[in-house]
């Protein structure tokens, strides 16, 4: 049995909150999120000192790489994106407190694109089902075809960080945050959860308790107003 949490976008009081309701009725389950830690929200250096002390591996969401192409990579094409993509708060926060910056970019640096269980597969934006023949093609799908497609298509619209298009079936449960809705909302026909709830915009922030490739709880908390004033 695995938690895992939607995009947090910055919003550490309403993370904490979460965990803390996670907590009391999982104790010691093991926690995972989908990216998208920074932007938007006004707390990302305590969102990653939070999720770190909290031992919570999460996957690169698409914000997350833009923060860190941003320093690491500042010609790339996606860096771009950034600056109209709510990096005010993330840029401001980091100014403020530089000593962070190192730390938490190595952090993302290192964070897979994603997390291949025998019953789930977590990440940002999900496997996409127009690349349903590439998959056909090699069966069983191991952990080293998935790394190089996902780096194949990384910078690609429909990329596992940057997807919107309907998700691919992959025999087990996606998991998958970026695209909002506002509550967890599962398609079968993908066999797949979407637990993004839109925490930035004031909505909540939510997790998914999977036992068995199933969805069994959810678990969401409204979003602290005091997160995006």
């Amino acid at each position: 049995m695995i938690a895992v949490i939607g995009d947090i976008h910055g919003c550490y009081l309403t993370l904490r909150k979460l965990i803390r309701e996670v907590r009391k009725q999982y104790f010691d389950i093991m926690m995972y999120a989908t990216g998208d830690l920074v932007d938007r929200g006004n707390s990302p250096i305590e969102v990653f000192e939070l999720i770190l002390d909290e031992g919570i591996q999460f996957t690169k969401g698409n914000h997350d790489l833009m923060f860190l192409y941003s320093y690491t990579r500042p010609l790339h094409p996606i860096v771009q994106s950034w600056n109209y993509n709510g990096n005010e708060k993330t840029i401001s926060a980091y100014s403020k407190h530089p000593n962070y910056l190192s730390k938490h970019l190595d952090y993302i640096d290192i964070a897979p694109l994603f997390l291949n269980f025998e019953d789930c597969f977590i990440s940002h934006a999900g496997i996409a089902n127009v690349f349903a023949k590439e998959f056909r093609e090699y069966r069983p799908i191991s952990d080293e075809f998935l790394q190089q497609f996902c780096l194949r298509h990384l910078n690609e619209t429909t990329g596992i960080v940057w997807n919107r298009n309907p998700l691919l079936n992959l025999g087990k449960l996606q998991i998958v945050g970026h695209t909002r809705h506002t509550k967890v909302t599962y398609n079968d026909i993908s066999n797949a959860v979407y637990i993004d709830t839109s925490v930035y915009t004031g909505n909540r922030l939510s997790a998914v308790i999977v036992e068995e490739g199933e969805v069994v709880d959810i678990i969401s908390v409204e979003t602290e107003l005091s997160d995006i004033a």
